[in-house]
């Protein structure tokens, strides 16, 4: 992360990864956009610019590129973002230039700020199933008391948010409005309730469009 700011720890998702056996052998952190794009701003970003590379057609297996440019008082970054129906989330194949520029976006501000996380916008849908985010098989205590929102929760409700077409701060007003609080003081039944909810939304979405 950069020497001089570091991403606040609501933006930073920490997901155990497991073996085909299913045991722990290690965790891995992500960043979500809106934790980039707070970040940059206390850095000086000035202007975020894109532009189309790729338009998504059936010779290149409707594949999109966009490049994005970041500019502010530590200069100008780059980075490039693809989306194809074999690396985005079936929910958002119709969207696939809006996938494509976060996902530049996201690189790009990475670079700016001067962050080795991968962002969580960054991942297809077979790298977000290779980190497994199944509870773990460790023995615990009884919990007592309210829990608070898990890694796993987390991510799939940042996940939902943008296959909702939510970006940035939107996405963490929109998850702030649907829990009734601070997402980042939201227990576990609170998010439960909340992706269930949005898991029915996104399937009665889906059989309206198929009439």
């Amino acid at each position: 992360m950069s020497k001089d700011r570091q991403i606040p720890p609501e933006f930073v998702v920490t997901i155990p990864v497991r073996n085909e056996a299913g045991q722990v052998v290690g965790e891995k952190q992500f960043v979500v956009y809106a934790g980039l794009l707070a970040l940059a701003h206390e850095l000086g970003l000035e202007r975020i610019s894109t532009e189309i590379v790729q338009m998504p057609d059936e010779t290149n297996g409707m594949t999109a590129v966009l490049r994005a440019v970041v500019q502010g008082r530590r200069g100008a970054f780059s980075g490039v973002g693809d989306a194809s129906p074999s690396n985005v989330n079936r929910k958002v194949v119709r969207h696939l230039l809006r996938v494509a520029e976060t996902r530049a976006k996201a690189r790009a501000l990475r670079d700016y700020a001067n962050v080795g996380l991968v962002a969580l916008e960054e991942l297809g849908d077979e790298e977000a199933e290779a980190v497994d985010s199944r509870p773990s098989n460790v023995a615990r205590l009884p919990a007592r008391g309210p829990q608070p929102m898990s890694d796993a929760q987390r991510r799939a409700l940042w996940r939902k948010a943008l296959n909702l077409g939510f970006e940035g701060r939107d996405a963490f007003a929109f998850l702030s409005e649907r829990l009734g609080c601070d997402p980042n003081e939201a227990t576990r039944e609170q998010a439960s309730r909340l992706l269930d909810a949005l898991s029915r939304e996104e399937r009665s979405g889906g059989d309206r469009a198929a009439e």
